[in-house]
């Protein structure tokens, strides 16, 4: 089996490897905590579930951290009045002690699809430390609670992509509609007057491109 001998190769190196190409990828990968899984069935006694579940937690944030760079291009093509919409957004946060932390937890410990929400950091431009300390934080506890109570039937790593294709695509599509309703959304008007309105679509070229 290719993916044994690599686990026994590398060892965690290999498990952070792994973790982290999935996360980077932005859509149609297999969910990070059934990787952890088929990893632990797979070299059985070989990797201890607390060093497992922290590799794995600390990849997954590092590769969804560069998915920011998505969101922060997507910013550059907005229009002055969205990306006031976004540091609206961005603004209520801050203005909560602990806000991106406890936000970030929030996200990682749910179902919601993480790339969506990386992208619209990115698009906020708040990469913050507590954005990926809360991340990795809630990461760490929910693999570390799968990985000790559950288990997986022995199966390749292609098995097991090619069993949750379906699922994992409607997740990953679900997640870039919300992220463009979430962009355009008016979230001042949302806030300040509780009614629901869009920013209709536009494309605005950055200052930097205006000067070329």
């Amino acid at each position: 089996m290719i993916f044994d001998t690599f686990l026994s190769t590398l060892g965690y190196l290999g498990v952070f490897v792994v973790v982290l190409i999935i996360n980077i990828v932005p859509a149609f990968m297999p969910p990070t905590w059934s990787v952890l899984l088929l990893v632990n069935e797979a070299r059985p006694g070989s990797f201890g579930p607390v060093e497992l579940a922290l590799v794995g937690c600390i990849a997954t944030t590092l590769g969804r951290a560069a998915l920011t760079y998505l969101g922060v291009f997507g910013r550059d093509t907005m229009s002055d009045k969205r990306k006031g919409s976004m540091d609206e957004i961005k603004k209520r946060i801050e203005s909560v002690k602990g806000g991106g932390f406890i936000l970030s937890f929030f996200v990682a410990l749910t179902p919601l699809p993480s790339n969506a929400y990386f992208l619209v950091v990115g698009m906020m431009k708040y990469g913050t430390a507590q954005v990926y300390g809360g991340f990795t934080a809630g990461r760490f506890l929910s693999y570390l609670v799968l990985i000790e109570v559950l288990s997986v039937a022995e199966q390749s790593f292609t098995e097991l992509f090619s069993a949750q294709l379906f699922s994992v695509s409607i997740v990953d599509i679900s997640g870039f509609v919300l992220t463009i309703v979430f962009a355009l959304i008016d979230w001042p008007t949302l806030i300040d007057e509780r009614r629901i309105a869009f920013i209709k679509p536009s494309f605005h070229r950055s200052s930097k491109t205006k000067g070329q």
